[in-house]
């Protein structure tokens, strides 16, 4: 006859059972920490004009091995003080595989645009967004960055600037590039 420990042992499952509950939870939590390739975020295809009127989309636009898509407008304080920074980015990676366009989120700034690139020597390609780009693509505030991979796949997103922030994004285009 078994005794009362055997019974409370059988009942919850004994050592064995427990130590194939930990695993199991332990593979599950690495399971969901780990993100798995299909699983990657695309960032949502679009199709906008150039200033010049030719249409582009986001395959259009993709680089070799990265891509900085930013979301802004002309009179943007933000972006502004964060333009003379992605813009030394963009001259010290495209050679590398990075490429980079601006979209104007703010219709009505449309008509500031050549002047104001003209006026920083900003030659990043710029496309025209709609009234409803920022929706479609989550901007709530400009600037907003998104690096992605060659295939679209979104490495990271920033939403505005900070002094300083264009380190750290020079450090994930750098490792984005070195894939």
């Amino acid at each position: 006859m078994a005794g009362p420990r055997r019974i409370a042992s059988v009942l919850r499952g004994g050592p064995a059972v427990e130590t194939r509950r930990q695993i199991l939870c332990a593979l599950l939590l690495l399971a969901l920490a780990v993100p798995s390739p299909a699983s990657a975020e695309k960032l949502k295809s679009f199709k906008l004009k150039t200033l010049e009127g030719v249409e582009r989309t986001l395959p259009d636009v993709l680089g070799s091995k990265a891509t900085l898509v930013v979301f802004f407008f002309p009179t943007c304080p933000y972006c502004n003080a964060a333009f003379p920074k992605v813009q030394k980015l963009y001259d010290s990676y495209r050679e590398q595989g990075l490429s980079m366009v601006w979209i104007n989120v703010v219709a009505d700034e449309r008509k500031l645009i050549a002047a104001w690139r003209e006026q920083h020597g900003y030659t990043v390609p710029v496309l025209l967004g709609s009234q409803s780009t920022p929706r479609e693509y989550g901007v709530r505030m400009t600037p907003t960055h998104y690096l992605l991979d060659a295939r679209g796949e979104i490495l990271s997103k920033q939403d505005g600037f900070n002094p300083g922030d264009e380190i750290k994004l020079e450090q994930q285009i750098q490792q984005a590039l070195a894939r």
